[in-house]
């Protein structure tokens, strides 16, 4: 495949398995980096912790970069590196999957892309790094850029069916605060019309209208694959000692508004409600 033709997916996982997906169903190519081949042409073994990546032969001209950040680093130097490996072939069309943990604590406000961030957690300084040394590049090539800050990921498969059915512990429905989530279909719609020629730059919050809690969102999985949770924990601070590795999660409270997403690209989420995708996605998986 000649330089420039198609779209180079960095980052072959959940979100960029869809978009590769929906790409070939449209007609158009993609090549796809990762860390282990799959036996597809069309994917490339690379390893972006050992340093910037050979790009020799690969579609540069647009860019989908969905790789997260490694867990115990300062920074991206994934990212970096593959940031580095692109000055030599500079892209068009470079779009990011960032995370709206960058905001941090906005106290349960409505926050849109103007808010202060407020990013504290590792995981979210560590996404802070990334859209920095992104922007800058972009700038420094003239490159056209897109930071996408998404909440929570859910679709088929990704429903927490497996703790549920295990007796997953939730928090009660009056101490737990809002959510903000996005079904994967709908992130992949929004990055191919960021695609489009003449689609608009710049940062872009991408979630639904509903904030749904994580309490409220489990039951209704929970509902529709007929089980019954547990009693829920009446305290948050018992049950972040239960469940630390969600303390961050509910700590930090904001509704996420995507209104700018949704005026530029003429956009509105298919599953604008977590009910209508928790439906979906248990359809697609035949339960």
């Amino acid at each position: 495949m000649s330089e420039g033709a198609g779209v180079l997916i960095v980052g072959l996982g959940y979100v960029g398995h869809a978009l590769a997906d929906a790409l070939q169903g449209g007609g158009r190519a993609w090549v796809g980096l990762r860390r282990h081949n799959e036996g597809d042409p069309r994917v490339r073994a690379v390893n972006l912790d050992q340093g910037p990546p050979d790009l020799t032969d690969l579609p540069t001209r647009t860019v989908v970069y969905l790789a997260p950040p490694p867990k115990d680093s300062e920074g991206d130097p994934r990212l970096r590196h593959f940031l580095q490996a692109l000055e030599a072939c500079p892209p068009e069309r470079f779009v990011y999957a960032s995370t709206t943990g960058v905001y941090g604590n906005q106290e349960g406000a409505v926050v849109t892309e103007a808010a202060p961030l407020f990013a504290a957690t590792p995981r979210a300084l560590r996404r802070l790094d990334a859209e920095q040394a992104l922007t800058d590049a972009a700038e420094r090539w003239g490159t056209r850029w897109a930071v996408l800050r998404l909440p929570g990921i859910y679709g088929p498969g990704r429903l927490r069916e497996e703790q549920i059915r295990a007796g997953l512990q939730v928090p009660c429905p009056e101490i737990c605060p809002p959510g903000n989530r996005i079904h994967r279909d709908d992130i992949v719609d929004v990055i191919l019309r960021l695609l489009d020629d003449g689609a608009p730059e710049g940062f872009f919050n991408v979630a639904d209208e509903e904030h749904m809690s994580s309490t409220a969102f489990a039951r209704a999985v929970a509902q529709r694959i007929g089980v019954e949770l547990p009693p829920c924990i009446p305290d948050l601070e018992a049950y972040y000692a239960a469940h630390p590795g969600m303390a961050s999660f509910l700590r930090e409270q904001r509704r996420i508004d995507s209104t700018r997403v949704r005026q530029a690209l003429q956009w509105k989420p298919r599953y604008d409600d977590a009910i209508s995708g928790i439906e979906a996605s248990l359809h697609s998986q035949g339960s």
